[in-house]
């Protein structure tokens, strides 16, 4: 797990570098799944409990339910992210799509959204900033078109594949999984 939060960090500090480090590394993205994201999907289920120490209307019950949605939505995003990229990434490639690039991809953009749902959940009191976390995220995953060797003139195709891929089915998904319980 620590070298998938390496890779995370640096990512969120030097997103070009930290790709061309992936790149040179060239890391298992099953590896980076089971022992990075999985138990980082469980930090951020089980940073949930911390509602039970500043929010006075918490309740056991409910904050299992959300900690349920927390690892819900991004388990499921990264299958649904996986579907997306095998149906659309080789339109706007320049090259027939590495698998192996796609995975790390995959994993590394939701671990960053999982982060950042980290902060949100130990964060007391709702800061309107962190609404606009995933924003960066968009940014840092912009940043790889050359990892994934994205066609010129396909920029803007790019952007929109890995907004939709990587942070809005997750948001959707737990958005929705919020819904469905309250």
């Amino acid at each position: 797990m620590l070298t998938f939060l390496k890779y995370l960090i640096q990512l969120i500090l030097a997103p070009g570098h930290g790709w061309e480090d992936i790149c040179k590394e060239n890391p298992d993205p099953d590896r980076l799944l089971r022992s990075g994201l999985y138990p980082l999907l469980g930090v951020a289920a089980a940073t949930e409990a911390l509602a039970l120490i500043y929010d006075r209307e918490a309740t056991v019950a409910g904050v299992l339910i959300h900690a349920i949605s927390d690892f819900g939505a991004y388990f499921i995003a990264i299958f649904i992210a996986r579907l997306i990229f095998d149906v659309y990434l080789g339109r706007i490639t320049a090259s027939e799509p590495d698998s192996r690039r796609q995975g790390q991809l995959i994993v590394c953009g939701v671990g960053l959204m999982v982060l950042v749902q980290i902060l949100c959940n130990c964060v007391p009191w709702h800061l309107v900033i962190l609404n606009f976390l995933p924003v960066y995220v968009v940014m840092v995953l912009y940043k790889d078109m050359k990892y994934v060797d994205v066609e010129p003139g396909n920029e803007w195709r790019w952007l929109a594949l890995v907004t939709c891929a990587i942070v809005l089915v997750p948001l959707v998904i737990y958005n929705l999984l919020y819904l469905v319980t309250q």
